[in-house]
């Protein structure tokens, strides 16, 4: 099985294609390519694939933090569907966009016994349906995810004796940190160098290698970046009420061998230093042809997302109407042979239909005849008799006279009676409010506001018991944005039993 993993970053794409033999993971090429627009990387994402010779196997494309907006929230439950169904509501006034423009994923970051902790990430649509559009057909991913989090949550995993660690992963125009505590990725950010860093930049690259040529300047901007990254963990911290502190810091990235980088990173921060080696950490086999040319700054990122296509990942932005569609058939003997049990199985279908066609064609002739023989002798004298049930129910109704209207609800299922069992039913302790009830021959509606979930689910349970619905069933239950004190909007559906 073979994956590859591309990672857009600032000025460079890069990609690495790895191949599972059993138990053995082995890399097999590696390249990278200047990006002229990291907003539309499609064309350069085209040539890796013809520089790498990829042909066939999983694609994981990973994007820079940037294209994100990242949220911490907390929720008061753990079940993914519950999680799904509210995140648009408990996004949509925190992002500056219509949340109807956006994607969204997350990732459980904390559980504990009240509430948990969900990592929420959101794309712009039209970024990613650009990018799906526009690559080539050839390396069209099966999972788009932030690059960031599959390095992250690989470095956790490679960590077990230091699992409390800062990541910082350098860039030539903006850093990423992601903050990882027992393992567990807790805050993503990404950070913007100064204007001047960018504009005027310290830096050059030769042959892979980034050369340094303005050591003061390096090293001003290096203490504004780190008081960036410690405003924004500070803040996490009481925002989180976050009490652990990280143990050491994990530089990766272009500038991660830097020195002047390094030691200003923990002169100011007063942690250990270490840069990242994946290649060697994982135990991957690497012919030598290829290692002459690794640098993990370059291939770390596209190293650990390749890693990603071998396990199902924890996110994945190809959902919905991104969802790639699934190629089953990829040579003509595998079409061919998956065509003929279909067709042999229609074969005999329409055989069988065209007995059971037949065979009710001649019931259907006999049972005609007996009724035109029944209403020959029910009324006397009738000589022709074209349709002899429809005649026979307009004699019928002409010797009986119209039909009197039967009640909507009789005996113990009277409007009242519904009204009182629900009433009864009800915990008092429970705050509702009754916005909207129809009752009809099958169902009744209720719409109406309640101060939890937990209080949705406690009127569901209580209606439930009554003998007087089939079931009971929550259409929807979401936060009303218009009550300051926090209410739950919802719909509940109850299935009356048969009249």
């Amino acid at each position: 099985m073979y994956s590859l993993g591309i990672d857009i970053g600032d000025h460079y794409v890069t990609g690495v294609i790895l191949e599972q033999q059993r138990k053995t993971v082995v890399l097999k090429a590696c390249a990278k390519l200047p990006l002229r627009d990291a907003t539309d990387p499609a064309d350069q994402i085209g040539s890796l694939r013809e520089q790498l010779n990829w042909r066939d196997g999983v694609a994981v494309c990973g994007l820079p933090l940037s294209f994100f907006s990242i949220r911490n929230l907390a929720v008061p439950f753990a079940d993914r569907k519950k999680i799904v169904q509210i995140l648009p509501s408990e996004l949509e006034e925190q992002l500056p966009v219509p949340i109807e423009t956006m994607l969204t994923e997350f990732v459980v970051s904390r559980k504990e016994e009240s509430e948990n902790t969900v990592l929420a990430f959101a794309l712009e649509q039209h970024t990613l349906e650009n990018l799906l559009t526009r690559i080539d057909a050839g390396v069209d991913p099966e999972i788009v995810l932030p690059s960031m989090t599959s390095l992250a949550v690989l470095l956790a995993r490679l960590e077990k004796a230091s699992s409390d660690f800062l990541l910082i992963h350098t860039d030539l125009q903006s850093c990423s940190i992601v903050l990882v505590l027992d393992g567990q990725p807790q805050l993503y950010r990404s950070l913007a160098y100064p204007e001047q860093m960018v504009v005027r930049s310290p830096f050059q690259t030769d042959s892979g290698d980034v050369l340094v040529t303005d050591v003061t300047a390096v090293t001003e901007h290096m203490k504004h970046l780190c008081f960036l990254i410690a405003q924004s963990l500070q803040y996490f911290r009481v925002e989180q009420k976050e009490s652990r502190y990280p143990k050491r810091i994990i530089l990766s990235g272009l500038l991660a061998d830097v020195a002047c980088v390094q030691e200003e990173i923990a002169a100011v921060f007063s942690l250990p230093v270490k840069t990242s080696d994946l290649l060697t950490e994982m135990t991957v086999s690497c012919p030598e042809e290829i290692r002459e040319h690794w640098d993990d700054r370059w291939y770390g990122c596209a190293l650990a997302l390749a890693m990603q296509g071998f396990k199902r990942p924890a996110m994945n932005f190809r959902k919905e109407r991104f969802a790639k569609k699934g190629n089953f058939f990829k040579t003509r003997n595998q079409l061919r042979g998956a065509l003929v049990a279909p067709v042999m199985l229609l074969i005999g279908l329409f055989g069988f239909l065209w007995y059971d066609y037949h065979t009710l064609q001649q019931r259907n002739q006999a049972l005609g005849n007996e009724m035109t023989t029944i209403f020959q002798e029910t009324f006397a004298g009738t000589t022709a008799v074209r349709d002899p049930f429809a005649e026979m129910q307009a004699r019928v109704k002409s010797a009986t006279g119209p039909a009197s209207p039967s009640p909507l609800l009789y005996n113990d299922k009277r409007v009242l009676g519904l009204l009182t069992d629900i009433s009864a039913r009800i915990p008092g302790s429970v705050l509702l409010r009754v916005n909207r009830l129809s009752i009809d021959q099958e169902t009744v509606v209720i719409k109406g506001t309640t101060d939890t979930f937990n209080a949705v689910e406690a009127i569901k349970s209580a209606l439930a018991a009554s003998p007087r619905f089939k079931s009971v069933q929550i259409v929807s239950a979401a936060a009303d944005k218009d009550d300051r004190h926090g209410g739950i909007r919802f719909e509940m559906q109850l299935q009356l039993e048969d009249v």
